[in-house]
């Protein structure tokens, strides 16, 4: 998405609003694929004198499939945006943060803070409710839909050992 500055460059103080939808598209993060639709971008831009400051908002939908259930399901999104933007060749602030946001001649392209704020609000696992029970381990059923009779006392391989030791103690405390 770009925004034209051509008039708002020309006086310091001066702002101008902006907004845009965006196509849906899918990305695929660490193996969890995420369809982001219906996205709108809304914000302003304000000429500060020694830059471009963008301020907006995301909105929209985006669908996951459930980390324990594996359940499709769809949250809405309002992913706050702000960045400050500088002209190609011009002189940047001393305590300005690195990296800095550059533009060409009169457009800027904030297709990269677009991606980058939905990218950071997309969770780390998602799950469809609170209160998901997932699938059992063993048998692979809905826990949510159907209760499997699968024992769930059942020990890992690799912790039997320490299973083990703790029966030991219990019989010869010390």
């Amino acid at each position: 998405m770009k925004i034209d500055v051509s008039e708002l460059r020309k006086v310091k103080g001066r702002s101008e609003k902006f907004l845009g939808m965006l196509p849906d598209h899918s990305l695929d993060v660490l193996g969890q694929k995420s369809t982001f639709r219906s996205l709108k971008v809304d914000g302003e831009a304000t000429n500060t004198g020694e830059g471009i400051f963008v301020r907006g908002n995301v909105t929209g939908y985006v669908d996951f499939a459930c980390s324990l259930c594996l359940k499709e399901f769809s949250v809405s999104l309002n992913v706050p945006l702000e960045e400050n933007y500088h002209r190609e060749g011009e002189e940047i602030p001393q305590d300005e943060e690195e990296p800095v946001r550059v533009y060409r001649e009169d457009e800027i392209d904030i297709t990269d803070l677009i991606k980058e704020g939905l990218l950071l609000a997309l969770p780390m696992k998602p799950i469809c409710k609170p209160d998901c029970k997932g699938l059992c381990s063993y048998c692979g059923c809905d826990l949510n839909t159907q209760q499997c009779n699968c024992k769930e006392e059942e020990i890992a391989p690799r912790l039997a050992v320490l299973g083990s030791l703790l029966q030991d103690l219990d019989k010869n405390p010390k």
